[in-house]
């Protein structure tokens, strides 16, 4: 019987080194073809909530359509914590699609309709479907929007003020006499503009926002721009409309709805710092206001580079 010449150390390194490519051959090609019937494949794509299919199986957003302005209106009821949204978005169209997917949380969408940006064609109501897992919603359109034109979807949604400080949040006070206040803020920093309003909610889709907000007369509205006009709408409501922001992310956004007072002073270089507080506890605000006034100047002196919005706070 003949005994087996041992292998030595580098004929084993070989023959292991084979047939670990070899096996790891067969597992990549197990995992290409997957991978192929991943992204072909019908079981690749969710469920929405209705139990349709869901027409995108992936967390970020496909890039087929833009934004470009936002037009809002929100409606907060401080007393039954519920709030209105009615909205439309100018998007551009970069490659052919019939299906628009954004970002929504928590929001009862009654109804989105879409048309042409110069409102030649009436409005045409879409399909819209959720799929909570991502926190996302696709629109469908009948038919596939065309290159490089731009169209309005609206969009008109019921939600409550958020418990958390995320999103549109309720938020109180407790004055002196023991009396507990509501108002409503927001906090859209990192992924949470999706709370308060369907949107495109990743850094990289930039736009302009015009907001409005309605209010009764014993509250204010702030947003990221100055008043532009305030309108009477009923005996006790006011409806605020804001100028037209800068190209800035979803998660810069904000706004708040209360009864603070605030005091402002300008900066040398014409920029209006307000500093706003609870009422019982305006006198307090001096000193923040003056080192904001003082650090804003000092900042655009130092790095020579003015502050890009007309006010802040």
């Amino acid at each position: 019987m003949t005994t087996p010449t041992p292998l030595g150390f580098s004929e084993l390194l070989t023959r292991s080194y084979s047939v670990f490519v070899y096996v790891l051959s067969i597992s990549l090609c197990f995992v290409s073809v997957r991978s192929s019937h991943i992204r072909t494949g019908d079981a690749s794509y969710p469920q929405a909530a209705n139990g349709q299919t869901f027409p995108w199986n992936k967390m970020r957003l496909p890039d087929s359509i833009i934004p470009v302005h936002y037009d809002l209106l929100l409606i907060p009821n401080l007393t039954t914590l519920k709030f209105l949204g009615s909205m439309n978005i100018e998007v551009y169209v970069q490659q052919e699609t019939n299906t628009i997917v954004i970002h929504s949380k928590h929001l009862d969408i009654a109804k989105a309709t879409i048309t042409n940006l110069d409102g030649t064609s009436p409005p045409k109501v879409l399909q819209v479907l959720e799929y909570p897992v991502h926190e996302q919603i696709a629109i469908l359109t009948a038919e596939p929007l065309v290159v490089g034109r731009s169209y309005i979807i609206s969009f008109e949604y019921t939600a409550n003020l958020s418990d958390s400080f995320h999103g549109f949040y309720k938020s109180t006070y407790r004055t002196k006499d023991g009396e507990v206040r509501v108002l409503a803020a927001t906090q859209f920093e990192p992924t949470f503009a999706r709370m308060a309003f369907p949107c495109f909610d990743e850094p990289a889709f930039k736009a302009h926002f015009s907001v409005r907000i309605r209010r009764e007369l014993k509250h204010l509205a702030l947003s990221n721009m100055p008043i532009l006009k305030s309108l009477n709408i009923e005996d006790n409501l006011v409806e605020d409309h804001f100028e037209k922001s800068v190209k800035m992310s979803t998660y810069l956004v904000a706004f708040i709805v209360s009864d603070f007072t605030s005091i402002s002073k300008m900066t040398e270089h014409g920029v209006k710092i307000s500093v706003y507080t609870v009422p019982e506890k305006i006198e307090q605000a001096d000193f923040a206001l003056e080192a904001a006034v003082k650090l804003l100047d000092f900042y655009e002196d130092y790095f020579n580079i003015s502050y890009p919005l007309p006010k802040q706070g």
